[in-house]
């Protein structure tokens, strides 16, 4: 059975070229042509057009950048009240670290009315640290897109906006957004800025292509380039506006013969700000002689007369290991990273073989490492919640490490302990959303505070639901307070309506913080606090967790006992 698959491999691999020999042959002189006089410029092209896709990725990451700064600022803690007060002292005490931090060139806050209240402006010739405050330049107030901020207009992006200001200064590129209260009132605009000129030598870097930005007439506003040109065709401006397209035009400037694509440049999917231009020297494009041109075509014409001749010889010994890869890539696709092909030769297929091998090698170890970096992030999440609850500090760990001896003992698959883990880990996520004065009041929450504090589960799955990777641990941190009775909270499940990880993390995290030091009171002894556990055995906790449990404690007490 193998060997008819290797024939009918060997088949496909030989009869096209035996077939089609002379047809190849015929043509070859057309391939040839194109080949050799077309290629450099097509690659050229390609170059030119790639160069373009890669600044328009780039606009995309520089504007999420922008607008992530701005959300900072619409939401900061603070903010709101110095722009009621017009406390210009206290915004750039907020700001600063704002903006060093997200390493931004320009930040505006204006008040309700449009004034602004302060502006930051990264000194020129200064560290990333190094900012000038201003106060009293009113006239970003009058410029459309501020205007449109300041209306409460949105757009089918939302409500935040793009646009250009020109001044003393240097002309920048802003996205600009409502600032809002405590109670999702707008109470100013803040803006987050780019200077022209740093766009379009971070584009430069990005693409390594010449850049200009040119404003709606076709006048270059920055550039890479020591001479800039005009766009001076109003029908091919008038067309790259259009979505998805562009055009391309040739110049001269210091006796360099470029090339230029040019599409519209637009922000938060709103009306263009004007041109984008990435452009490639054309020096090297050259024309091959006629010699080279015949040299190329018989070049060709040998190899498809090698191949045909040689191809039923090697074909035996090339199908056998591409069937080889084509199972293991199959299994691959199915999952299995830890399958490899045994290299049998010396050839490219066996270096195709030792890649395919490498590959799925590194596969395997960025899945391990993706993994790896995934805990370690979900690590830090607990440290992060352990640290706002200085009370309860290693509270996480401890229950976790709790939850998966008892797992184990109620024989629980390995392949799911890790997703307890990770679940009882991030069991108190949406403790996150609970607001301090909640959290860690020192005395009983009243029925109002309660009614929040019940919500922590919800926004645990909330928090998680969307993320893949944490998908299947999301049984503990939104059912964990579920009542074996259906006295529980949110969804009051009842007895194996429950998640077993649920009714198993349940049962440790009383536990632990039964014995352990909380806001509202001191640790209870051991005694007292297996009593608890019993008692309720039956109504809150699962009767057969609740057994293991405590034969797991008791093994634990009395070592002993158990050799």
């Amino acid at each position: 059975m193998k060997t008819n698959q290797w024939w009918s491999l060997r088949a496909k691999i030989v009869l096209p070229y035996i077939l089609f020999a002379l047809l190849l042959a015929i043509g070859a002189a057309y391939v040839g042509t194109r080949v050799v006089f077309d290629s450099i410029e097509e690659r050229y092209v390609n170059q030119l057009i790639e160069a373009g896709k890669l600044a328009s990725e780039w606009k995309v990451r520089e504007e999420n950048r922008l607008l992530a700064t701005q959300r900072v600022l619409a939401y900061a803690e603070g903010i709101p009240e110095a722009i009621h007060a017009s406390d210009a002292e206290r915004l750039r005490e907020l700001i600063y670290p704002v903006a060093v931090n997200n390493g931004e060139e320009v930040i505006h806050v204006l008040d309700r009315q449009g004034a602004t209240l302060l502006s930051l402006y990264r000194r020129a010739q200064g560290n990333l640290e190094e900012y000038e405050f201003q106060r009293g330049d009113d006239s970003f107030k009058q410029l459309p897109f501020v205007q449109r901020v300041l209306q409460g207009a949105t757009d089918s992006a939302g409500d935040k906006h793009a646009g250009i200001a020109r001044g003393k200064r240097g002309d920048y590129v802003y996205v600009a957004g409502a600032i809002f209260d405590a109670r999702g009132k707008s109470v100013g605009v803040g803006l987050v800025g780019k200077s022209l000129g740093t766009l379009a030598r971070q584009m430069r870097e990005t693409t390594l292509a010449q850049v200009t930005l040119y404003d709606h007439a076709g006048q270059p506003l920055a550039s890479t380039l020591p001479q800039p040109h005009s766009l001076n065709d109003p029908a091919a401006r008038t067309a790259a506006l259009a979505p998805g397209q562009s055009y391309t035009h040739d110049w001269i400037a210091s006796d360099i013969a470029y090339r230029e694509i040019v599409g519209a440049w637009q922000l938060r999917h709103g009306d263009a700000l004007g041109f984008v231009g990435v452009a490639f020297a054309k020096n090297f494009l050259v024309r091959i002689s006629q010699n080279t041109w015949l040299q190329v075509l018989l070049s060709v014409l040998a190899a498809l007369l090698l191949v045909v001749a040689i191809g039923f010889v090697i074909s035996g010994h090339i199908a056998h290991p591409i069937v080889q890869l084509e199972q293991a890539a199959s299994r691959v696709a199915n999952g299995n990273l830890k399958i490899r092909v045994e290299p049998t030769g010396n050839d490219e297929v066996t270096r195709l073989v030792q890649q395919f091998n490498q590959m799925v090698s590194h596969l395997d170890q960025s899945k391990s490492d993706l993994i790896a970096a995934y805990d370690a992030t979900l690590e830090g999440w607990v440290r992060a919640l352990d640290l706002r609850d200085k009370e309860i500090t290693g509270h996480s760990q401890r229950v976790t490490d709790l939850t998966l001896r008892i797992a184990r003992a109620l024989n629980v698959p390995a392949a799911a302990l890790e997703h307890i883990r990770r679940g009882a880990l991030l069991h108190d996520i949406g403790k996150m959303a609970i607001p301090d004065s909640i959290l860690h009041k020192p005395t009983s929450l009243i029925e109002d505070e309660w009614i929040i504090m019940r919500q922590h589960p919800a926004y645990a799955v909330e928090m998680l639901q969307n993320i893949p990777f944490l998908r299947p641990a999301i049984e503990i941190p939104g059912n964990h307070h579920e009542h074996w009775d259906g006295t529980g909270y949110p969804r009051g499940l009842e007895g194996e309506e429950i998640p077993l990880a649920a009714r198993i993390f349940a049962v440790a995290d009383v536990w632990d913080s039964l014995l352990s030091d909380r806001p509202y009171r001191k640790a209870i002894p051991v005694e007292q606090a297996r009593k608890i556990i019993a008692d309720d055995s039956g109504a809150y906790f699962d009767p057969r967790v609740v057994e293991i449990f405590f034969k797991i404690v008791d093994a634990e007490r009395a070592p002993t006992e158990i050799r």
